[in-house]
């Protein structure tokens, strides 16, 4: 059931590579596009309701990295539901210039192939059909101001709220996304970002995908 949300997961956070943002008003900031290379530490929480009416509850944190002169997003990390407290590795592949995504249960060794629901490479905030502006803030560290900014990033399936910080380098902070096909709702935390791929080997397909259906 998670792997729907990653998928979009993957999306809400590549919002930058492949357009020149603009800004549209003076009532709004600058927007912004990630680089082209990056990874960071991410937390997720997802609840969600499965087709039969059960209530899905899990905790998870992954390392994510995204290239986009690879046209390709991965992350590694641990899934743990809280209904059971059964933990699972997970490592998903989303080949962006082919839109399939490959998850991979590194427990069992099986990789599913599914079509990517929605493609990761775009500059969404740097769009402004994709993005709208919500409000901006301050936050303290110590003697240290950082503004960030959130926005609203409207899916076919799905709304979600994105807050980066205005350094420059768009980066990605905290987030919220709401779906409603399946009923979802993702929380997540970003930290420990850096403008480059830390561990390229996230991207190298493993031997137990590349006969995937």
């Amino acid at each position: 059931m998670f792997y729907y949300s990653a998928v979009v997961l993957i999306f809400v956070i590549v919002t930058g590579s492949m357009s020149n943002p603009t800004k549209l008003s003076l009532s709004e900031p600058e927007r912004c596009c990630l680089p082209k290379q990056f990874s960071l530490q991410l937390t997720l929480t997802t609840v969600m309701t499965s087709p039969n009416g059960t209530l899905y509850i899990s905790y998870s944190n992954y390392n994510f990295s995204y290239d986009s002169d690879r046209e390709v997003a991965a992350m590694k990390g641990v899934v743990l539901s809280m209904q059971n407290y059964q933990k699972s590795t997970l490592w998903i592949i989303e080949d962006v210039k082919d839109w399939q995504t490959y998850t991979i249960d590194q427990d069992t060794k099986k990789c599913t192939k599914s079509k990517t629901l929605i493609n990761a490479a775009r500059c969404t905030l740097g769009e402004s059909y994709a993005a709208v502006y919500v409000r901006s803030s301050t936050l303290i560290y110590g003697d240290k101001k950082i503004i960030v900014d959130t926005w609203l990033i409207q899916l076919e399936h799905a709304d979600s709220f994105l807050t980066v910080i205005r350094d420059g380098l768009c980066t990605p902070l905290s987030g919220y996304t709401f779906s409603r096909n399946p009923a979802m709702v993702d929380s997540m935390t970003m930290t420990a970002f850096v403008p480059q791929v830390i561990d390229s080997t996230m991207f190298d397909m493993p031997e137990e995908c590349k006969n995937a259906v």
